[in-house]
């Protein structure tokens, strides 16, 4: 035993590169070219487009420009179709979803489903949004009652996520408070979908800025675990 694991000993799979291997078994500047050009050989870019027919000269992974961007946005090349034709899918091409194509034939929520977690999760309910309330950015908004806004800081409308956690809490949440959606989905804002995160970190590295911190962390989050003032009987 030499005490090398076998991630480590794992090479590139291209024949003479000894690099280590990182992604889909090639190193990282074997990968990087596969991505661009669709080949791993240096210099195998071609010249024309690799669709029959087309006469465009080659940009991405050996297609033109059009080609690639078709490919890109609906994941099929249609090498049949004509360019000045757009092949869009007016609707999403995961069966019994009625909405509005969004990326590679896919609506906003399985289109951010698949970049967040490499699966559209076709099976997975989305959410119907219902009452008032509006998108921006892929989260939704509502506007905040007057009885509810000292949990907002006194605004009027907010993201449905941020009221909802808030309730939860039964309290306001602090500036470096954020909350997360476990499955991706911003649209979901059901308690069960949302997580409290913290961007608070230390100033410093010293113990004591350290241990300050901890304590202020335990004080906000779990003050029974500092157990009785000290003093206490």
């Amino acid at each position: 035993m030499d005490g090398t694991s076998p991630e480590a000993a794992e090479t590139c799979k291209e024949v003479d590169c000894a690099k280590p291997a990182t992604t889909r078994g090639w190193c990282g500047m074997h990968y990087k070219r596969w991505l661009r050009t669709g080949s791993t050989i240096r210099g195998a870019r071609l010249e024309r487009c690799a669709v029959d027919g087309c006469e465009r000269q080659a940009k991405s992974r050996d297609w033109c420009h059009g080609h690639y961007q078709r490919w890109h946005r609906t994941g099929l090349v249609e090498d049949a179709v004509p360019l000045s034709r757009r092949r869009h899918h007016p609707v999403c091409s995961v069966p019994d979803c009625d909405r509005d194509t969004y990326a590679k034939a896919l609506c906003n929520t399985h289109y951010r489903r698949l970049l967040n977690t490499g699966d559209a999760r076709p099976d997975a309910p989305i959410r119907i949004v219902t009452g008032e309330g509006w998108a921006s950015h892929g989260y939704w908004y509502v506007p905040v009652t007057e009885d509810e806004r000292w949990l907002v800081g006194g605004d009027t409308q907010v993201g449905e996520h941020r009221l909802q956690m808030a309730r939860h809490l039964g309290r306001p949440l602090e500036a470096d408070e954020v909350v997360h959606h476990l499955n991706g989905d911003r649209m979901d804002n059901r308690t069960a979908n949302l997580e409290l995160w913290s961007t608070a970190h230390p100033k410093g590295q010293r113990i004591v800025d350290k241990v300050r911190f901890a304590l202020e962390m335990l004080q906000r989050y779990a003050p029974e675990r500092l157990g009785p003032p000290s003093g206490a009987l």
